[in-house]
């Protein structure tokens, strides 16, 4: 399986403010992200810039929560105070998705070949059974996302992990859940 991320755009959020800002991942080069924080003096300083807001509305996006312990109102961007949107579109094995994610008002609009997800269509803000239909596409847990993908200096490291945490990644990047699963069940 593959997922191709071909582009986030996002308004009002964390520092992002009423202009919609996007980035594009759908090319074959390398995308690289810098910035330069003209409001520190004019040093040009790397820090501030927002890199780390790209990354906390991809975990937004996808899973409905930041990366750090950002509460989700807080997430809006505090001088505008509505209209936070996330919008992330990519691909898994040929097949196009979009997720369309905010706050106030509350919103989250699954798309799958440019159709609306009926659980989605039905449900406005959080719905965990559009969720679920998300995650079973991605096929990566909020945990593994943190700790496979992202690995920041907000993630646990994974030795630091407890047992049952570590089995639980492992597990996912092997693909073998569904033993523990049934461990579950037969309990």
């Amino acid at each position: 399986m593959s997922i191709v991320l071909k582009n986030i755009t996002l308004r009002n959020f964390l520092s992002i403010g009423a202009v919609t800002q996007a980035v594009n991942f759908d090319s074959k080069e390398l995308t690289l992200i810098l910035g330069e924080n003209l409001d520190l003096g004019g040093d040009g300083a790397r820090n501030g810039t927002g890199k780390t807001t790209i990354i906390n509305a991809l975990s937004y996006a996808l899973y409905g929560t930041a990366l750090t312990n950002i509460r989700k109102d807080n997430l809006v961007n505090k001088t505008n105070t509505k209209a936070m949107i996330v919008t992330i579109d990519f691909e898994v094995n040929g097949v196009d998705y979009k997720i369309e994610r905010g706050r106030k008002p509350n919103i989250l609009k699954f798309y799958v070949n440019d159709i609306q997800d009926k659980a989605s269509e039905d449900q406005q803000g959080e719905n965990k059974e559009t969720q679920a239909a998300i995650e079973k596409v991605i096929n990566m847990s909020p945990d593994m996302f943190r700790h496979i993908v992202v690995l920041n200096t907000y993630s646990e490291p994974f030795l630091a992990l407890k047992n049952n945490e570590q089995k639980d990644i492992i597990e996912q990047l092997m693909g073998i859940t569904l033993l523990s699963e049934k461990a579950e069940v037969i309990k």
